[in-house]
């Protein structure tokens, strides 16, 4: 793409202020759960794989230990900045990074034997273009790998969770539900050939660490946690521990094969 779309320059604008902070979450930084996910793949000694909005390259990495080649792809140049130093630091040499957008992946078709993405597609504002770009890229037999929060099936809930998110990250846009997925994928002629569903426990305030908000969002997102104690307004388990606020992400993984042509 010559030129970004605003809601991609607001991500890089975002995630470039905030590259250092969010590649110290655990949850960018769990190399063992990024281990896992390459395992639920079919990833060899012999496949090219491509990691679309990589962030700070952990899952690149992890697919690094089990691939041919491995590909980091990132619209922040802080963040690619970042796993190049790490792969480096690691001694990994069977890894690149690549800038541009997952909404125009600069590879040809058909080039790579995994696709992943994690922790992104709730940033994407068109994420039916962000998958038909992942598929266009993805040998015959691949597989295309997703990891992602989940939104609530309750629209109501739903909105209360998106709203929250954005006031910490204005980058997000929208948490999809499983079935909203499954309407994507099915959309997009691809079959899920496994699935997995879990948790992610937090403290609020080390949640809002990823974001950077001002000191009134960050007010305005304690009280709305506040208020959600009783009734569960977002759908995120809000609760007090011993005076800290915790709630709780839901999270899945998707496993994907092609099973139609949607190249064109």
């Amino acid at each position: 793409m010559s030129s970004f779309d605003p809601h991609t320059k607001q991500i890089q604008k975002q995630f470039n202020r905030q590259a250092k902070d969010y590649a110290q979450t655990n949850q960018a930084k769990d190399v063992r759960a990024m281990a896992g996910l390459v395992r639920l793949t079919k990833t060899s000694k012999a496949s090219q794989t491509l990691d679309v909005a990589c962030g700070p390259g952990r899952l690149t990495m992890a697919f690094a230990n089990h691939a041919k080649q491995a590909t980091g792809l990132d619209v922040t140049e802080n963040l690619l900045s970042i796993g190049r130093a790490e792969a480096a630091k690691l001694e990994i040499d069977n890894i690149a990074f690549t800038y541009g957008s997952a909404l125009e992946i600069p590879f040809d078709n058909e080039t790579f034997d995994t696709v992943s993405c994690r922790a992104a597609f709730h940033h994407f504002a068109e994420p039916e273009q962000v998958l038909k770009e992942m598929t266009r890229v993805l040998k015959p037999g691949g597989e295309i790998l997703i990891a992602d929060i989940l939104g609530n099936e309750d629209a109501t809930k739903a909105a209360h969770h998106d709203a929250l998110e954005q006031l910490c990250d204005p980058t997000h846009v929208r948490c999809l539900s499983k079935s909203g997925f499954q309407s994507l994928f099915g959309a997009a002629g691809l079959d899920v050939t496994s699935s997995r569903f879990g948790s992610m426990d937090y403290e609020v305030e080390q949640w809002l660490i990823h974001g950077g908000p001002t000191e009134a969002q960050k007010e305005e997102i304690r009280s709305r946690f506040k208020q959600s104690l009783i009734s569960d307004q977002t759908g995120l388990g809000a609760r007090e521990e011993k005076g800290i606020l915790k709630f709780t992400h839901h999270t899945a993984v998707f496993v994907l094969e092609r099973t139609a042509d949607v190249t064109n």
